[in-house]
C-alpha cells in the first residue's frame, strides 16, 4: 500500500484500512470516524476504485507464441506484432523481444483504457458510489474526477505466468544452455502441437490428455524434452529465479506506463476465468502444454499436475519474490476432504495458511473437493446442482462452468495430505 499509495500522501494508519475490491485486487482505504453515543470511533472507511475498466487480461504465453513466430499468429494467419525479424539465436534475444510485445500491448492497453474511462466520467458518473468513498463530498469530485483520495489505482491484468515461466524454463534449457534442438526445430514443434490432435479437435481442455497422429513419431524426443524441463513449484532455483526475474521486470514495465488520472499502472496477478478461453488461442507452449487447453490459473498456482514436491516446496518457489511490488498474487490448491477432516484437520488447514503467509504470500484459496467427484459431476450435472467450486478469485456453482475450467480444475493437483 505505501509503495503505491506513499506517493499521493498515504500514512501507515490509512495503509493498514486497505481491502479487497473485486475478486483480490488490494484497495486503498482509510480510517474515518463514527460518531455513537457521543463518542468517536476511527473505523476502517470506504476503498478507492480497484480499476475503472474491468477484463482486459494479457495472455503471457501467447506473446511469447508471437515472439517465436515473428509477430504472426499462425492459428488464424493475422498478423498481430510488427515483425521484429530477430535470429533470437540466444535466451536473452527471446526474452527481451518479449518485453517489447508486452510493452506494444501494455501502451495499447492504457490507450483503450484511458480513452473508455474518459468517457465514462463525463457520461457515466458514478455519484452514488462516489459518496461511498473518502473524500469525494468533501472535494465536491466523483471518483472519475480524482475525488478519492487515494487515485493510483488503475491496473494491467495478467493471465497465464507460471505456463509463461515454465515455457522460458524449457526454452532456456533445452535450446540454449543443454543445445539438444534450434529454436527453429521448438517453434515447429509448437506450431503442430508436438504432433498430437489439439483440444479443438477432442474437446478436452485438461493437459493430462493426449490423442496421437501420424506425426507424433516426428517430434516425439522434443516433446519428451518439454515434459522433463524444470518446472515451477518444487523449489528449483533454476526456473524459480526466472520468476523473479518477470516479476520485477513487470513492475518495471508496468509503473513506466500512467492513466489518465496521471498515475503509474499497477499489476493485477489473477485469472478468474480468462486461463479458459486465452489457452484456447493459444498453440501449444514449451513447457509441453497442447493447442487450446486451458494455461496454468492463478499467477502463482503450480501448472496442473507438475508440482511433485509437496505444498511446502511450492511456497518456496511462490515466495521468491516481494509480493508487496504488485496489486496482488493468486494461488489455487486443491485438497482431497481427507487431508482436512475434524479438528486435526482443521489445524492442518491453518497451519498451511500461516506457513505461506509467514514466508511473504499474499493469497491462497482451496477447494475442498475429491477429483473423482468432479468428475461426475461432469458426465451427471443434474445430480451436483448444489456444488460449487472456487475457480481462481470467484466461487460459481460447478454445473455452470464451461468444460475448460472443469477439465482444469479436474486436473489440478491434488493433495492428500496437509
Amino acid at each position: 500500500m505505501l509503495d503505491n499509495y506513499g506517493p499521493e500522501g498515504m500514512n501507515l494508519e490509512d495503509a493498514r484500512a486497505w481491502c479487497l475490491g473485486g475478486c483480490l485486487e488490494s484497495s486503498p482505504g482509510c480510517f474515518q470516524p463514527l460518531h455513537f453515543d457521543g463518542k468517536v470511533t476511527w473505523v476502517p472507511g470506504g476503498a478507492s476504485p480497484t480499476c475503472g475498466t474491468g477484463v482486459h487480461f494479457l495472455a503471457m504465453p501467447k506473446i511469447l507464441e508471437l515472439v517465436l513466430t515473428n509477430g504472426l499468429d499462425k492459428r488464424t494467419g493475422k498478423r498481430v506484432y510488427p515483425a521484429h525479424n530477430k535470429n533470437l539465436d540466444t535466451f536473452e534475444a527471446v526474452y527481451e523481444q518479449w518485453k517489447q510485445y508486452m510493452n506494444d500491448s501494455i501502451l495499447i492497453l492504457n490507450k483503450v483504457n484511458n480513452i473508455q474511462m474518459d468517457i465514462w466520467r463525463k457520461y457515466l458518473m458514478p455519484a452514488v458510489n462516489s459518496l461511498l468513498k473518502p473524500d469525494c463530498f468533501k472535494k465536491g469530485q466523483h471518483l472519475g474526477n480524482m475525488g478519492a483520495r487515494y487515485n493510483a489505482s488503475i491496473n494491467v491484468e495478467s493471465c497465464g505466468t507460471i505456463t509463461l515461466i515454465n515455457s522460458l524454463a524449457s526454452i532456456k534449457k533445452n535450446v540454449y544452455d543443454e543445445k539438444k534442438f534450434t529454436i527453429e526445430e521448438m517453434t515447429d514443434a509448437m506450431i503442430n502441437n508436438f504432433g498430437f490432435k489439439t483440444a479443438y479437435e477432442t474437446g478436452v481442455f485438461s493437459p493430462d490428455y493426449r490423442e496421437n497422429t501420424e506425426n507424433s513419431p516426428k517430434y516425439e524426443e522434443i516433446f519428451a524434452a518439454c515434459v522433463n524441463a524444470p518446472k515451477y513449484g518444487n523449489a528449483i532455483p533454476y526456473v524459480d529465479q526466472l520468476l523473479k526475474r518477470y516479476e520485477y521486470d513487470m513492475y518495471d514495465m508496468v509503473h513506466s506506463y500512467h492513466s489518465y488520472y496521471g498515475k503509474p499502472l499497477y499489476l493485477c496477478q489473477i485469472s478468474v476465468s480468462t486461463h479458459g478461453p486465452q489457452g484456447f488461442i493459444t498453440l501449444g507452449t514449451a513447457d509441453s502444454r497442447l493447442a487450446g487447453t486451458t494455461y496454468s490459473d492463478g499467477s502463482l498456482s503450480a501448472a496442473p499436475g507438475t508440482d511433485q514436491n509437496g505444498l511446502y516446496a511450492l511456497f518456496e518457489s511462490a515466495t521468491v519474490y516481494d509480493h508487496g511490488i504488485h496489486q496482488n498474487s493468486q494461488m489455487n490448491l486443491k485438497l482431497h476432504p481427507t487431508a482436512v477432516k475434524g479438528l486435526n484437520g482443521t489445524r492442518k488447514l491453518l497451519d498451511v495458511v500461516r506457513a505461506y503467509m509467514r514466508k511473504g504470500g499474499f493469497h491462497v484459496q482451496f477447494n475442498i473437493v475429491d477429483s473423482k467427484t468432479l468428475r461426475k459431476a461432469q458426465v451427471t450435472p443434474d445430480k451436483y446442482r448444489d456444488l460449487m467450486i472456487r475457480v481462481a478469485g470467484f466461487t460459481q456453482y460447478w454445473c455452470e462452468i464451461g468444460k475448460p475450467i472443469q477439465d482444469e480444475v479436474i486436473f489440478r493437483t491434488q493433495y492428500d495430505e496437509a
